[in-house]
């Protein structure tokens, strides 16, 4: 019974150092999760030699805070109203603040740019 209890606690042990993943590992996750959203919600544009993979709400507040542990959040302000934006590459996720009459929202979009070949989409 003793050698059951000590295998038990080494597998614990041996698959919590496997199921331990870093910053990069939990980034690449979000960015998956929203090409998946996008691709499923028909939120992919193709526009020449770039497609646009966009998601919002709860996938895109999810890979926007795992940015902020490298980007730092540039505030913009413009018509539509106010953004904290984290642009990585030519990619980029927006933490809208305001709305364009000022009152204070809390709404999430990611766009992520992917650029392809001439040829890569043609029949």
């Amino acid at each position: 019974m003793r050698r059951l209890g000590v295998a038990v606690c080494f597998a614990l042990v041996a698959f919590s150092a496997n199921a331990q993943t870093g910053p990069q590992m939990m980034t690449l996750a979000g960015m998956v999760d929203c090409v998946k959203e996008a691709t499923a919600s028909g939120s992919v544009e193709h526009d020449g030699n770039v497609l646009i993979f966009s998601c919002a709400a709860a996938k895109a507040k999810t890979l926007y805070n795992f940015l902020g542990r490298k980007v730092r959040a540039e505030v913009v302000l413009d018509r539509n109203g106010k953004f904290e934006n984290r642009q990585f590459g030519n990619s980029a996720c927006y933490h809208q603040v305001e709305d364009p009459g000022g009152k204070a929202i809390d709404e999430f979009r990611c766009d992520l740019i992917m650029i392809i070949g001439d040829d890569a989409l043609s029949d």
